[in-house]
C-alpha cells in the first residue's frame, strides 16, 4: 500500500538523484529523506525536509519541491494565492514575445513602462528590476524591484504604496507572488 509520504520520497528520490544505484525499492515514507507535515491548505499538502538546506516538499494537483527560503506554511500559502491571482491574469514577462497579439505592447514598451513604475513609486532611488509582469487582462503592470545595496524588495503595480517583501533567497518570481498574495489578504490588523 503506497502512502502519501512514500509517493513524495519517489518523486525527491528521482528529482534530486539520490543513491539511484540504491535502487527505487529502498523508498519509503522515510527514505530518502525524513518528511514532516507542515499543513495543508486548499488541496495543497506540504511538507518539510532537509537535504543541506531546508524544503517544502508540495503534494496537491501535482508533486514539486521549493527552498523553504525563510518562508513558513503560511507563506507558501500566500506563494500560492499569489501566484493563482497572477496565472488568471494572462501574465506576460519582459522576456517574452507577442508580436501578433495586439493586446501586449511591445517588449520594449513594457521595459519602459517597468522603469516608469518603479521611477514613480521610488523616486531618487537606484531600483531595479528583479521581475515584470504585463497583465493583458487589466492592462496593468506589476513589478518586484530590489533596491540597490541590498536584498530589500517590494511589490509596486497593485494598489497603495509599495508592498516591502522578504524573503532575499526565494527567487524573484516567488517573493513577487508572495507579494500578490499578500495584498490579496487586505491590510494587516490593527494592533
Amino acid at each position: 500500500m503506497s502512502t502519501l509520504e512514500r509517493d513524495v520520497n519517489e518523486y525527491l528520490f528521482y528529482e534530486f538523484g539520490r543513491d539511484l544505484d540504491a535502487g527505487e525499492e529502498r523508498i519509503s515514507d522515510t527514505w530518502p529523506f525524513v518528511l514532516h507535515k507542515v499543513g495543508e491548505h486548499d488541496g495543497m499538502i506540504a511538507f518539510e525536509f532537509d537535504d543541506d538546506e531546508p524544503y517544502f516538499a508540495i503534494a496537491g494537483e501535482s508533486l514539486s519541491f521549493l527552498p523553504k527560503a525563510g518562508m513558513t506554511f503560511e507563506d507558501l500559502c500566500l506563494q500560492r494565492s499569489g501566484a493563482r491571482w497572477i496565472g488568471a491574469r494572462d501574465p506576460v514577462d519582459l522576456a517574452t514575445s507577442r508580436p501578433s497579439d495586439s493586446a501586449v505592447p511591445s517588449g520594449l514598451n513594457r521595459q519602459a513602462a517597468i522603469q516608469a513604475l518603479g521611477e514613480e513609486a521610488f523616486p531618487g532611488s537606484e531600483v531595479k528590476v528583479l521581475e515584470g509582469l504585463f497583465l493583458p487582462a487589466e492592462h496593468r503592470y506589476i513589478a518586484l524591484f530590489g533596491h540597490a545595496g541590498d536584498d530589500t524588495a517590494a511589490v509596486v503595480g497593485l494598489s497603495g504604496a509599495p508592498m516591502q517583501v522578504p524573503f532575499a533567497s526565494a527567487s524573484p518570481w516567488r517573493r513577487l507572488a508572495w507579494g500578490v498574495g499578500r495584498w490579496l489578504q487586505g491590510p494587516p490588523p490593527a494592533k
